[in-house]
């Protein structure tokens, strides 16, 4: 065993520690703390491993709120106060945006989640032997759940009564009730639109942030009545719905053919004329338009934005870009090639996902 004292936090939320000239990354940790550690995984330029005992524990460490923290790997900031895990995320934004020669874009204050626990609406629950639970990080070592401080709690409420004899369960909620049915769509709500979301369909998870984050993009575009705006990775229309009373018209693009039907009705729903929506991807089908698209919404997935579709949008050239990310490494890749037609006015970022390392972020483009 040997005993390390933790200098600061990662992009993932592990203590970072030095042992024979050699960064050591160290789950569960917090700057300051002074622990005994194993390694679990030796590579040419760090080190992993895990703490077997704390020779000194920060004062501010939160203890026993979960009975499966740390296994689990679902949870990387638990351990934090809330008000250290935003400091974090701040952080964080601030260090990458440095490292990659973006410090000159202003980076808004995070926006807190109203709730830090039971904001999930939607889970992957893995099924072995009839019970419910969760792959531990990095492995397919299962853990029997009960019970999950980042679920809805009707979805807590619901696990004794699922099903267990599938490889794996997807469960959403919402305000009222829950499914994980195939076949049944749910009803959320955002701001006073309301929309149908299939089982498997995308929607962002935490329903206390999504609508702060909606605004944002909103406030970020300032839509006229002159506006052509296209939403890609449209998902099941949420954001272009959400902002199409203030455009002439929005254009949503998404490869996943249920999510797309999911969009189309909640445009009839909402009833909101001045939307269409078309299924392909997204690169290919936004180079068909014949429209003069303004502006641009992009929400790709974590992977962000493929060579073909930054061509694209490069392209179409519109005066505005509001890009949301979930993943700030290939958010700042892009914005890297983005920035060579756009000045990057302004990021905010949001706390979608407590007690974890993920941050997503609304950033503001506007043609140089």
């Amino acid at each position: 065993m040997e005993r390390v004292c933790i200098e600061n936090l990662d992009h993932l939320g592990r203590g970072i520690a030095k042992r024979n000239q050699k960064i050591v990354f160290i789950p569960n940790t917090i700057p300051g703390e002074i622990v005994e550690i194993e390694l679990v995984k030796e590579k040419k330029k760090y080190d992993e491993a895990k703490v077997t005992s704390f020779y000194k524990e920060s004062e501010e460490r939160v203890k026993n709120l979960c009975p499966y923290f740390p296994r689990c790997g679902g949870c990387q900031l638990l351990h934090l106060p809330y008000s250290k895990q935003l400091q974090y995320k701040q952080e964080k934004m601030k260090n990458i945006l440095d490292r990659y020669h973006l410090d000159s874009v202003k980076l808004n204050k995070i926006v807190a989640s109203p709730n830090r626990f039971h904001y999930r609406n939607k889970v992957t629950f893995q099924n072995q032997n009839h019970q419910l639970g969760y792959f531990e990080g990095e492995s397919n070592h299962f853990i029997p759940i009960q019970n999950c401080l980042l679920l809805d709690e009707k979805i807590n409420q619901s696990i004794p009564t699922l099903p267990t004899n599938q490889g794996k369960l997807i469960v959403r909620s919402n305000q009222k009730e829950i499914t994980f049915h195939p076949n049944k769509k749910i009803m959320h709500t955002i701001g006073d639109f309301q929309f149908a979301v299939s089982l498997e369909s995308f929607f962002q998870v935490n329903d206390s942030v999504t609508p702060l984050l909606y605004q944002k993009v909103k406030e970020y575009l300032s839509p006229s009545k002159e506006d052509i705006l296209l939403d890609l990775y449209c998902g099941t229309g949420t954001i272009g719905i959400f902002v199409s009373r203030e455009a002439k018209k929005v254009i949503g693009i998404e490869k996943n053919k249920q999510a797309i039907e999911d969009a189309i009705e909640n445009a009839r729903i909402n009833h909101i004329p001045n939307i269409e929506f078309l299924c392909g991807d997204a690169g290919i089908e936004a180079n068909k338009l014949k429209e003069k698209i303004t502006g641009i919404i992009i929400d790709p997935p974590r992977s962000g934005l493929n060579h073909q579709t930054l061509q694209t949008i490069l392209q179409i050239h519109p005066s505005k870009i509001v890009y949301v990310a979930c993943d700030p490494m290939t958010l700042i890749r892009d914005l890297n090639i983005l920035k060579e037609d756009y000045r990057v006015e302004e990021i905010t970022p949001f706390d979608m996902f407590p007690n974890t390392y993920h941050v997503e972020n609304v950033v503001l483009l506007k043609k140089i």
